[in-house]
């Protein structure tokens, strides 16, 4: 008997951790793909076709969405708290808030139930982006891990969801507000990518998942208003904080601070017809390094 196409589940915390149901992971759009190099025969012979290959250097990427869920009570961390350690970002947490800035990845381990067989995925590390724009708040993941072959699933443990507290959708009534340079300014779309390299690095005696390097960046749209309110030409090369802002209690709270260099402003149609400015730029660290992107959940 076969199985459903989106018969999927993802499990996933730290190294080291016997995964059961308590670590599920809210994903939905889950894609698996087996990476691999391969080298061919090449083989001289007196007539046409194509050569055997050989396969070598498998690894797994794996990608998914999930809501920026909220932990539900302030100085609680997250439910994709690993998730975040496994993508380069370093957990600070008091008695309110839990904060998260770049620095070195804790490689987390997964797995991946698809349908009957379950992959396990060991020293997973990738990158996230975030994407506001109407709805749900959500969070783009994309993972590397070293592969193992697949083994027959078990029964599908029992899931446990409490901890994903879903979020609130972005607008007025749920406190969602931008400020750009300390200034509240109309948004209409925030998009945040992390920016890691990740990469599969292979010697002949090693395997390892590698975050290379980063390069933040940040695209949103605000509202074009008047040049004596707002006049973004001639901000150019400067680098302004920004900071969104979202949740209308403790435990549902997120900002996303950002140190972004002003680029070109483009002019763009909003929904409504009006005119925007679009804005497609980098998040710079300062001379301290690694404070170009914080998330502080409260």
């Amino acid at each position: 008997m076969s199985w459903r196409f989106k018969d999927k589940l993802i499990l996933a915390d730290a190294l080291g951790t016997t995964l059961t149901g308590m670590h599920a992971i809210y994903a939905s759009e889950v894609e698996l793909t087996i990476e691999s190099e391969s080298e061919k025969d090449e083989l001289e012979t007196s007539y046409s076709g194509a050569s055997l290959e050989t396969f070598y250097g498998e690894h797994i990427s794996l990608n998914f969405k999930t809501p920026l869920a909220m932990s539900g009570v302030a100085g609680n961390a997250p439910a994709f708290a690993p998730l975040l350690l496994a993508c380069g970002m370093v957990q600070v947490a008091d008695a309110t808030s839990v904060t998260f800035t770049k620095g070195a990845a804790v490689a987390a381990k997964c797995l991946v139930r698809f349908g009957k067989n379950t992959h396990s995925i060991s020293e997973m590390k990738g990158n996230v982006s975030l994407q506001l724009e109407k709805g749900k708040p959500m969070l783009n993941w994309q993972f590397k891990g070293l592969f193992s072959a697949p083994i027959a699933s078990a029964a599908a443990p029992v899931v446990d969801w409490d901890r994903w507290v879903r979020p609130e959708v972005l607008g007025v009534s749920n406190s969602s507000d931008f400020k750009l340079d300390d200034v509240k300014r109309t948004l209409h779309k925030l998009t945040v990518d992390l920016g890691n390299n990740v990469v599969f690095d292979r010697a002949i005696n090693h395997e390892e998942i590698m975050i290379t390097g980063h390069e933040s960046s940040a695209n949103f749209t605000l509202t074009a208003e008047e040049l004596a309110n707002f006049n973004p030409f001639e901000t150019v090369g400067q680098v302004q904080m920004f900071e969104f802002t979202h949740g209308t209690e403790a435990g549902k709270k997120v900002s996303i601070i950002g140190r972004y260099q002003m680029p070109q402003p483009k002019y763009t149609s909003l929904d409504s017809e009006l005119t925007g400015y679009e804005f497609d730029g980098k998040l710079v660290p300062s001379g301290a390094g690694y404070d170009e992107l914080t998330f502080v959940f409260e």
